[in-house]
């Protein structure tokens, strides 16, 4: 257990978030993780465990920024699976018109999300009969196991299995159809973690007992319920215009060509600087699946992430974070913490702690050029706790984001807490998951 005096630069933080509008609203704790979103027709279609509650958006934009009314253009640039991007389609059944616009850079999450997000091309019939036909035909099993240590080796699944999933997905690439072609894949996708030797347990692949799953009855199950959900949504929403899935950086909006003041809001949430590399934990799926086909294009996809983790590529910050780095308040806020990480025997920590704070300086940056004036961006963010008594340090996440976020031009609304994580830490609340409602000036 850490305790509060392990942590020197808690009076700094405490001084720097009596000058924020903070507040602490436990309310929120439940929209802050996924909870209730493995129920509900379409976001059930794939399990993503990073998701916030497919309610945030509604509570959003009805107490923390009403004024942006009913018909307004939203932005998700770390969109995952597209949990709100699905949001905001049910939201036009109440009443709502919003134009939403996600972004994704790791492909097999930019998939699903375009997946989901178009149920209404899905045939539940023609998915049915096209999965039976692929399931019922002789495949030949003799695909090669994608050269993966963890499959070839059998250590996550069992070889035979993994050949059976690739030879599957073969069959299901040549299916004409793309709406039906994407909801087999999908379907697929969902199939791996049930049928393998591994949970994910939020920061990794942990190899567990479990009873076995056969691969075809589970396919047939998850083909089911996207048909299913398919047909329902339909129904239930029949005039939803589709949201836009963009796969690239979401740091960069600019490079879509996405121009200014073109959104009324941006809602998301970035990785938390917790040193997690997402590609790892969803790589079965990245490889079984055919989005990565070599340990080349898995380790890029890797180093060009956020950086809140040690495989991400980290080049020189801008002169203008740099700067930043080195007077004012963010100075203030990390320059000690650096200094005691720098003379600790994990060096490499300060250059993730810089790295992490530098690419939400751009993020910034780019979300104030793109939300209309009189606009907002709302994140969902989680600070870190690192290291064993001792040498320990917590990232101050939210209180970070809101000194950058007022140096590049917003006012800071309002830094709401949500929901404490006290597993390793005594004497302070300042391990939390929080809400931050920017306003552009």
């Amino acid at each position: 257990m850490i305790e509060n005096e392990d942590l020197p630069e808690l009076k700094t933080f405490r001084r720097l978030e009596r000058q924020l509008p903070f507040e602490v609203d436990e309310s929120f704790s439940r929209l802050v993780t996924s909870n209730g979103n493995a129920k509900l027709p379409v976001h059930r279609w794939f399990p993503y465990k990073e998701s916030f509650s497919a309610d945030l958006l509604k509570i959003v934009i009805e107490k923390l920024t009403p004024q942006v009314g009913t018909h307004f253009r939203l932005l998700d640039p770390f969109c995952g699976v597209g949990t709100t991007l699905i949001a905001a389609q049910e939201l036009n059944k109440q009443g709502y018109k919003i134009s939403t616009t996600g972004i994704e850079c790791n492909p097999f999450a930019a998939f699903v999300a375009k997946t989901k997000v178009g149920w209404r091309a899905i045939d539940s019939y023609k998915l049915r009969l096209t999965g039976d036909r692929i399931l019922n035909r002789p495949i030949p099993n003799d695909s090669p196991i994608p050269p993966l240590s963890s499959l070839t080796e059998g250590r996550c699944m069992s070889r035979q299995v993994a050949r059976r999933i690739v030879d599957v997905r073969n069959a299901i690439l040549r299916v004409r159809d793309e709406a039906t072609r994407s909801a087999l894949l999908l379907g697929l996708a969902a199939t791996v973690e049930p049928v393998s030797k591994v949970r994910k347990d939020g920061r990794a692949l942990r190899i567990v007992d479990k009873a076995p799953i056969l691969l075809v009855p589970a396919l047939r199950g998850r083909w089911s319920q996207i048909g299913s959900d398919a047909t329902f949504f339909q129904g239930l929403l029949p005039s939803s215009p589709p949201p836009t899935v963009l796969f690239g950086d979401g740091r960069l909006p600019s490079e879509f060509g996405i121009s200014p003041d073109a959104f009324d809001l941006i809602l998301t949430s970035p990785p938390y600087p917790n040193n997690i590399d997402y590609s790892e934990v969803y790589k079965l799926e990245l490889w079984l699946l055919g989005f990565i086909r070599d340990g080349n294009e898995f380790l890029q996809l890797r180093k060009s992430t956020f950086r809140s983790h040690p495989t991400a590529s980290f080049p020189v910050p801008s002169t203008e974070f740099s700067q930043q780095l080195h007077s004012g308040k963010l100075h203030k806020l990390l320059w000690p913490m650096l200094e005691r990480i720098q003379a600790s025997d994990h060096k490499w920590r300060s250059r993730l702690v810089t790295g992490y704070f530098s690419d939400l300086w751009s993020s910034l940056e780019e979300y104030y050029r793109c939300v209309r004036r009189g606009g907002y961006v709302v994140f969902v963010v989680g600070n870190s706790l690192h290291g064993r008594s001792g040498d320990a340090y917590l990232i101050p996440t939210d209180i970070g984001l809101a000194v950058i976020a007022e140096s590049v031009g917003f006012t800071v609304e309002k830094v709401l807490s949500a929901r404490s994580l006290k597993r390793r830490l005594q004497g302070n609340h300042f391990l939390r998951e929080s809400i931050i409602v920017l306003k552009k000036r």
